[in-house]
């Protein structure tokens, strides 16, 4: 954890509250801002940070782990690669795949956590501090900035970019001496089947988070970050992206009841 930092608490969600931040990267211009320096707890957008550490860590991804017991999956308990544990991580944003990275690490999992935390600090994120790789904990906390920050960051990662808007993955298992197949729905899926020009992608949710999102997105030459911290629903959350996109990147000017109605 880092050092001599006083710690904001979290803002939990209420009506009107949802954090959110579009930043045209290309141009560094912010094109919408509300509630953007609430310190809130980001859920499994915390993901985004423990891929790029482990990622840095150790290039090779045919390296086998043996899943930890530590939290839930939607995995058998037994040995992956680290890529299939990071598509598990990214896709379907399982929690003890991100906790399997954080041990494998020299040192185990709190100097991974600490690695987290000091690689925060380099990039100047000031208000971002981070618990546990998963995001589970309430104190994996940030600002729409220090997010928008992070996932920009991100989009530099071939592999980050290539899976996180993978619609789904394939994990081949061994179950009783036969191989199985596990398919993982994305959870941002509603968000990229209704976009093609998304790049990077990031889902959370936790009681004290609500529901979250970090995107990154191309169009007509140039990149966009959004990012929805705080939504009280997937609809609402789902309805905040729909109204950016279409009315503040891909400029259509659609009114809400016109994007309200396409739930996926």
């Amino acid at each position: 954890m880092m050092a001599n930092v006083a710690v904001a608490k979290p803002v939990r969600p209420t009506p009107n509250s949802e954090s959110v931040l579009l930043l045209n990267t290309s141009t560094n211009h912010i094109e919408l801002s509300r509630n953007a320096d609430r310190v809130r707890a980001i859920a499994s957008i915390t993901k985004i940070m423990t891929a790029m550490v482990a990622l840095d860590y150790d290039k090779d991804l045919s390296r086998r782990l043996t899943l930890t017991k530590r939290v839930g999956s939607y995995l058998p308990r037994q040995q992956y690669t680290r890529e299939q544990l990071l598509e598990a991580m990214l896709v379907k944003s399982d929690n003890a795949a991100a906790e399997t990275l954080a041990e494998d690490y020299p040192g185990g999992r709190t100097a991974f956590i600490a690695r987290m935390n000091s690689q925060a600090q380099a990039w100047d994120l000031k208000h971002t501090q981070f618990e546990d790789a998963s995001g589970l904990g309430a104190a994996n906390t940030s600002t729409v900035h220090d997010v928008a920050a992070m996932i920009t960051l991100a989009s530099n990662y071939w592999f980050i970019r290539e899976t996180s808007t993978k619609k789904q993955v394939a994990l081949e298992t061994r179950h009783k001496k036969q191989i199985r197949t596990i398919r993982l729905d994305h959870t941002s899926g509603n968000i990229l089947f209704t976009f093609d020009n998304i790049v990077v992608s990031k889902t959370g949710l936790t009681s004290a988070a609500g529901w979250c999102v970090g995107l990154v997105a191309n169009q007509r030459g140039q990149q966009y970050v959004i990012v929805v911290l705080g939504s009280r629903t997937k609809i609402d959350r789902l309805n905040t992206v729909k109204n950016i996109m279409y009315n503040h990147v891909l400029d259509q000017n659609l009114q809400p009841q016109e994007f309200a109605n396409t739930y996926y």
